[in-house]
């Protein structure tokens, strides 16, 4: 369940701030929808999470857990996204996320996590570079 919180952080619009809200925003509704191939496309061809998960480790998580739960929810308390100061091109996020996985109406399983994140801003799009929890 810990890898499913890959990505409650991403970007979108004009203002690389709001672009990059809105991109976790949307990594958070892919996940909850249970769309793998956009979870995907959200994260950097050098992604890394837990400082050892790449992109495939992940993406068979994503499927596992997908496969697993009929409904997964998730509560994003806190997200707090700001531009590195340092490169114009990274976004620094973090976040109070609590997740759900259920068959039918009650969930079976409920975590909850401190999530950070780095972003990289790539051809205008925000993609999900590193991810760690706790």
């Amino acid at each position: 369940m810990a890898a499913l919180t890959v990505g409650l952080l991403a970007c979108g619009s004009k203002d690389p701030q709001n672009a990059l809200e809105e991109a976790a925003r949307q990594l958070e509704e892919n996940i909850k929808n249970q769309q793998t191939s956009a979870v995907m496309q959200q994260l950097h061809t050098d992604f890394l999470a837990q400082q050892h998960y790449g992109r495939q480790e992940i993406r068979q998580q994503m499927l596992g857990l997908f496969m697993r739960y009929k409904s997964i929810n998730i509560l994003v308390l806190n997200r707090d996204c700001q531009l590195d100061k340092g490169f114009y091109d990274r976004g620094l996020c973090t976040a109070q996320v609590g997740i759900t996985g259920a068959q039918r109406l009650i969930p079976e399983r409920a975590e909850h996590y401190r999530v950070s994140s780095v972003w990289q801003l790539t051809d205008k799009k925000w993609q999900l570079l590193q991810l760690d929890w706790q």
